[in-house]
């Protein structure tokens, strides 16, 4: 819609009057009774968004975190303020008009020059593009948040964001923008009550199947030519005494993984998932865009000989080649199918992790017009790293062996601002928090070649990650 004329503060901070534009925008909606959001950035001292969650996060509380320490980049965001849910083949598509309608119908004020500043969708996708019934996740979700708070470089961010209705107060929108920049001004850390995950009792897991079986079900189904490559994950489920610290727990992750994305994502009634993925699935900076190809896994060496020479095996193995190039086929194939056919593919290089290092090759591409950020999630969700390839085959043989939903593992998370900057991760290395329950997942990709014990050794590797951080053990009980 077109806005009445309006000026917008383009610079807010701490100390900034508000008052007369929150009246004038009041006026003007109740004047043509339609209803629009607002979103104002406004910059702020030094914050950490893990903490200030941490600080105000409540259970069922809806969240979004994503933070990769080593580009100095943190976001987080909570509450809803709008929220819709898509399912179906075309959900990505049809949480982009939505999207868009959104944009259109908000108003944005402050500076909001930095990605992921203005207002900001949040987005989390299932593996699965169906509900299998109504006590597991919506195969999408999209969602504004109240609030969400941004640390990029030596910038620190506040966005809220109010709907203004004809019937809307203009003194409890400027309270409730208050209340945002309280929870930083005047937050208090409780440090002194911090929950080491270490302390919560960790039972014995039990397993969705038996994983060697059907590693050797799919290679029989590969070695018939069916399909050349299918991943197949793991849950593992544990009681505990009480429920773990989530956030303690991310904490953890990030200084371990500061190469990673650590996430937390949370729908109410449906735990916390939380994890460190080295999988980026799209960067997207609104005329550009990035994802990789992530195949292949080594463990660490106890030396710089010893680690060298098992990433050099890594990127030399005839079945981690292989693995790694099916990948990058089927990347751009699917990109080819939207009409992106100009990807410039980078050198193959390892990705080196505290535990584990993976054969990692980039892919860069200018945006073709017409095509949006998540025309491409389309294209590429689920990767034949997470799925396998071709797509139609993989697809329902995972699901028929694997027995359970995967849900958000290996699924999508991430977020997008109105500029149409990005970026979007794999949940993968990652754990569900519930009420007394942990659940674990990995996964490892199978062409014709693998062996079933070293499959599953891989997603030994893979759990262990998790494992040592919650518990302090580095080998399954």
């Amino acid at each position: 819609m077109t806005f009445p004329e309006i000026l917008s503060p383009t610079i807010c901070n701490e100390h900034t009057d508000l008052s007369p534009f929150v009246y004038d925008l009041v006026s003007q909606a109740k004047k043509i009774g339609h209803s629009h959001f607002l979103s104002v950035t406004i910059e702020t001292d030094y914050s950490d968004p893990l903490a200030i969650l941490e600080a105000n996060h409540q259970d069922n509380d809806p969240v979004c975190y994503l933070e990769r320490p080593g580009n100095e980049f943190s976001i987080a965001a909570g509450e809803y303020l709008s929220v819709a849910t898509f399912s179906g083949q075309e959900r990505f598509r049809k949480a982009r008009k939505w999207a868009d309608d959104l944009f259109e119908n908000t108003i944005v004020a402050g500076d909001h020059k930095v990605a992921g500043t203005g207002p900001t969708l949040f987005l989390s996708a299932t593996f699965e593009d169906e509900q299998e019934d109504d006590s597991t996740l919506a195969p999408l979700q999209i969602f504004l948040p109240r609030w969400q708070v941004l640390r990029k470089g030596g910038f620190n961010f506040l966005i809220s964001n109010v709907e203004i209705t004809p019937e809307t107060s203009a003194d409890c929108i400027i309270s409730e923008f208050e209340s945002h920049l309280n929870k930083i001004r005047g937050m208090r850390f409780d440090y002194a009550n911090a929950r080491d995950p270490k302390s919560v009792q960790v039972g014995k897991p039990t397993e969705n199947y038996d994983y060697e079986l059907a590693v050797k079900k799919a290679l029989s189904e590969i070695q018939k030519q069916k399909l050349s490559k299918i991943v197949l994950a793991r849950q593992l489920s544990f009681e505990t005494s009480s429920q773990l610290p989530p956030f303690s727990i991310a904490h953890a992750l990030r200084e371990k993984f500061s190469d990673c994305h650590t996430f937390c994502i949370s729908q109410p009634d449906h735990g916390l998932m939380i994890g460190a993925t080295p999988e980026t699935l799209l960067r997207t900076a609104g005329n550009s865009f990035e994802t990789e190809a992530l195949a292949g896994s080594a463990p660490r060496g106890i030396s710089a000989g010893k680690d060298a020479f098992l990433g050099k095996t890594l990127l030399g193995r005839e079945k981690e080649i292989l693995e790694h190039k099916l990948v990058i086929q089927s990347i751009l194939r699917r990109l080819s199918s939207i009409g992106i056919n100009n990807c410039q593919e980078g050198k193959p290089r390892l990705l080196r992790l505290a535990n584990l290092q993976h054969a990692k090759t980039p892919l860069r591409a200018r945006s073709v017009n017409g095509i949006h950020p998540f025309d491409i999630l389309t294209a590429l969700h689920p990767t034949p790293a997470m799925g396998g390839s071709p797509r139609e085959v993989a697809l329902p043989l995972v699901r028929s062996l694997e027995t359970k939903p995967r849900g958000l593992y290996s699924g999508v998370t991430g977020w997008i601002d109105n500029r149409g900057r990005g970026e979007f991760v794999v949940p993968i290395r990652c754990g569900k928090i519930s009420p007394r329950k942990l659940t674990l997942y990995a996964g490892a990709g199978l062409v014709d070649g693998s062996i079933p014990e070293q499959e599953k050794r891989e997603t030994d590797w893979k759990l262990q990650a998790m494992l040592e951080v919650i518990t302090g053990r580095t080998t399954l009980p």
